[in-house]
């Protein structure tokens, strides 16, 4: 995948060809709905403010707050694209917050709010 994510350093997902997909497909109001914004990234300060939280914690909590501004339709055709299958729509939602949680920790640590090891 040659397309990059703006601030992505990779370290949390090696491959966003998934989200990428999901971004060309959705219309620019869901699109927008759909990016990380400043509140996500003061959510990812408070989260890790707390402690040492695990990649998984972080992710969980950053993914189950993007389910909702995800386009289920959207996220099934990226899904089919991508991996070349059909993926119900809560599932391909899913994998797309997912994937909008980790990109949401790399641009935290692009802006200095934390220090991600790779995972990768």
């Amino acid at each position: 995948m040659s397309r990059r994510l703006m601030l992505s350093s990779g370290k949390v997902f090696g491959n966003y060809a998934l989200l990428v997909r999901y971004l060309e497909l959705c219309p620019e109001e869901r699109r927008i709905a759909s990016l990380p914004n400043s509140s996500d990234v003061e959510l990812v300060k408070r989260l890790a403010s707390r402690g040492a939280a695990s990649l998984e914690e972080l992710l969980g909590e950053l993914a189950e707050r993007f389910r909702s501004r995800v386009d289920p339709e959207c996220s099934a055709g990226a899904a089919r694209d991508v991996l070349g299958t059909e993926v119900v729509e809560d599932q391909a939602v899913r994998l797309v917050a997912v994937q909008l949680a980790g990109w949401t920790l790399e641009i935290a640590e692009a802006l200095g709010v934390v220090k991600l090891k790779s995972f990768v």
